[in-house]
């Protein structure tokens, strides 16, 4: 039986709620960007940083607590740099709106966990999270390293040690060769002899599903055992959201593989009227500060649902040359009462 999982569509229907984004003439953003091994988030975090600033944001926190208190929104206690940008889009009543944002970065890694403290916060907090980076084989978010990895002898010395899922599968394809073996048995193989030891990062990790949508690729079964045995690891599930309209962006790989948890395993933030955008193939690290600018672009000119789409599509082309074609965007919409 095939396992569960909402594809999202390429053609959405209405807008955004934007009665609601902007009550009070204030409207509240969320970008974070994730943690890649190989630096690419670090251009990112620059790329974002820049593109607000030049649509007249001003990286002010003082200003932006402010103009919180003033909305009588709630503060953030977690982490982050923070922007505001007064009159920068219009409600219904052409009366000038406010955004205040805030800007979560992975940086190298290594406050991975409080990172990822602070997205989910503002996932609650925030009328609009956009989150950028890898999707991690539809298992959610991550702000810092997938992993380490030795491979040891029978003798239980370390031979080579790896932090990348292709560095430790270009290994193992190598050696099950040797043996007959699949890559696949090869790891299953050496994990059961204690000659392959995983060692979980999972501060920076957050869990939105656990079912392994891509099981011909071998980091999949990786990332999914790892978070698997991890009792500590946290689950998107588990968060308490207030009932209240949200959009949110999820700007990874393949992150429709979000979207059936997203909305089976949050009864609150769904009851609120949760909207999801999020991509139907791969997408690339090149193109993710654009696509979290490209949705504020989106929202602040009061777009609809397929404009947006159509925005992130045209920012996130594909050659075709990984297999990954056409647009790389869906929207899967809340329900409208």
């Amino acid at each position: 039986m095939p396992l569960p999982r909402l594809n999202g569509t390429l053609t959405p229907t209405g807008s955004p709620r934007y009665e609601q984004l902007f009550t009070d003439q204030l409207v509240t953003v969320m970008l974070a960007v994730g943690f890649d091994e190989y630096g690419a988030n670090r251009s990112v975090d620059a790329i974002v940083e820049a593109g607000l600033l030049a649509r007249g944001l001003v990286a002010d926190r003082d200003a932006a607590l402010d103009r919180l208190i003033a909305g009588k929104r709630a503060l953030p206690q977690r982490a982050g740099d923070h922007f505001i940008g007064r009159g920068l889009t219009k409600d219904s009543d052409g009366r000038p709106v406010d955004v205040v944002l805030t800007l979560v970065r992975a940086a190298d890694g290594s406050a991975g966990g409080e990172a990822g403290s602070a997205y989910l916060e503002g996932l609650n907090r925030c009328d609009i999270a956009a989150y950028g980076g890898h999707g991690r084989y539809g298992t959610g978010p991550d702000f810092d390293y997938n992993f380490t990895a030795d491979l040891l002898d029978a003798s239980g010395n370390i031979v080579a040690s790896y932090s990348e899922y292709r560095d430790l599968e270009e290994a193992l394809i190598t050696s099950g060769k040797a043996h007959g073996r699949s890559v696949f048995a090869e790891y299953r193989q050496l994990v059961s002899k204690r000659q392959l030891v995983i060692r979980r990062v999972n501060s920076g990790n957050l869990v939105v599903n656990l079912r392994n949508y891509h099981t011909s690729e071998f980091g999949a079964y990786v990332m999914v055992d790892q978070l698997k045995t991890d009792a500590n690891v946290r689950r998107m599930s588990k968060q308490k959201l207030d009932r209240k309209y949200r959009l949110w962006l999820f700007n990874g790989c393949r992150t429709h593989d979000y979207f059936y948890n997203l909305r089976n395993l949050n009864p609150q933030a769904n009851l609120g009227g949760l909207d999801l955008l999020g991509t139907r193939r791969v997408v690339y690290w090149s193109a993710i500060g654009d696509s979290l600018l490209g949705l504020v672009d989106g929202v602040l000119a009061r777009e609809t649902f397929k404009q947006i789409v159509d925005r992130l599509a045209a920012l996130n082309p594909s050659d075709g040359s990984d297999g990954e074609t056409g647009p790389s965007h869906v929207a899967d919409l809340g329900r409208r009462h």
